[in-house]
């Protein structure tokens, strides 16, 4: 039997036999100095494990019990040993990798704050004084926001694994996350940034076909990124959305199909003029050896384009048109503003093209960029009501009036003309 190891410390799995086996230390025995490892394929009810995960979460508790009862007790764990130890092997096990990976740097942010403090010597105080620097350090109040729940979920997790008997978190008032604001480009915005594209030139060809497969198609930054061409099919004129880019560098990426929603493994419906806009980046890709099946839709290089790139993309074309800059993820939010602006598009549709997981998540986002859909509303009432006045008052006035009545005399509407 053949154990390799998995993404999860200590556990390993074969795959000739189909068994997964927890392997961890449980450091030295205070007594004798020797080494205590675990060393198992069965759970608490004696059962083999039948996911890396259930293992994985096997560890997790394991661990805890050590460190709560064993040599390395409870009062001694220090909030960054915790969460390197403990909270970030459980969280990989709750989401989806992507957000694992969009969550590190916050984490990073909070345990670097608390340091090696001792999870038992983190009190009310200390959660107020975390809450007031969060407010005043000029992260955006979403940022913060979820930089705070993140924080009382470690708590949690410290308090249910039994490392503090309650979580002081808790009764501290939960950060506002604001209005976040998204900007995007209006179709003239879009079609002045185009105007500025030099397409002659290879790389501004590569800037011109993504900016207008982003503005035209809606698709999530990542989705686009990992675009294959054989995932476009011309005749069709469609295109197929069944990866994710989980990228850090364009040398360390992974083209992944565990997409953001159920919803997001998607048929996009294209237009004409985008269709041909997409076959003429592609014949040029040809000519620089590029643009078969499994190639990159987003490269000139073999490479996918990465977020950090993009967004500098936009914002040398946005200079030079002079339009205000927008983020990548405003591409998206260009394209829904096109199409609710100039063509009034069911909520229903836009949600199934965005690939959201329900047509609610739609509206939440998107509802107010509905300026115009009540119109047929005023264009119905219109002229419906004869709007008519006495000419004669009936009303008499008993008492003291603070204003004296005046009357003005009538005047009709080709009077005021005639004058």
């Amino acid at each position: 039997m053949v154990m390799k190891k998995t993404k999860y410390t200590g556990v390993y799995y074969d795959s000739e036999t189909n068994k997964i086996q927890v392997q961890i230390s449980l450091g030295a025995d205070p007594i004798t100095g020797k080494r205590n490892r675990l060393k198992t394929m069965t759970n608490e009810n004696n059962k083999l494990f039948a996911t890396v995960t259930e293992a994985n979460k096997f560890v997790v508790v394991q661990k805890a019990k050590y460190f709560k009862t064993g040599a390395y007790s409870a009062s001694k764990m220090g909030f960054d040993t915790f969460v390197d130890e403990e909270y970030l092997s459980y969280y990989k096990t709750t989401v989806k990798l992507q957000t694992y990976e969009n969550k590190l740097n916050g984490i990073k942010v909070i345990r670097n704050f608390f340091g090696k403090l001792k999870l038992k010597d983190i009190d009310l105080k200390l959660v107020n004084e975390f809450r007031k620097w969060l407010v005043n350090y000029g992260y955006k109040p979403s940022y913060s926001s979820g930089l705070f729940s993140t924080f009382k979920r470690i708590l949690s997790l410290a308090e249910l694994l039994g490392y503090i008997p309650d979580n002081p978190a808790n009764k501290v008032k939960a950060l506002p996350k604001g209005k976040a604001k998204v900007e995007f480009w209006t179709k003239k915005n879009f079609e002045q940034a185009l105007a500025q594209i030099y397409i002659d030139d290879v790389y501004e060809h590569l800037n011109y076909t993504m900016l207008v497969l982003y503005f035209m198609t809606g698709m999530r930054v990542n989705e686009a990124t990992a675009l294959y061409w054989e995932d476009i099919d011309f005749k069709r004129k469609q295109l197929h959305v069944s990866h994710n880019l989980l990228i850090k560098s364009q040398k360390k990426f992974e083209r992944s199909d565990d997409l953001k929603t159920s919803n997001a493994n998607r048929f996009i419906s294209l237009d004409d003029t985008t269709l041909e806009i997409l076959k003429t980046w592609r014949e040029r890709q040809e000519i620089i050896g590029l643009g078969h099946g499994k190639d990159f839709v987003l490269s000139y290089n073999g490479k996918p384009m990465i977020k950090s790139t993009i967004s500098r993309v936009i914002k040398r074309y946005a200079a030079l048109a002079n339009i205000h800059p927008i983020q990548p993820k405003g591409l998206r939010h260009s394209h829904v503003s096109y199409l609710i602006n100039e063509f009034n598009m069911d909520i229903l549709k836009i949600s199934k093209r965005l690939g959201h997981s329900s047509p609610e998540i739609t509206y939440r986002y998107y509802a107010h960029l509905y300026s115009g859909a009540d119109r047929d509303i005023a264009n119905a009432i219109n002229g419906n009501i004869e709007f008519s006045s006495a000419k004669n008052s009936s009303v008499k006035f008993n008492g003291n009036q603070v204003i004296k009545k005046v009357v003005v005399p009538h005047v009709s509407p080709k009077a005021i003309e005639l004058a």
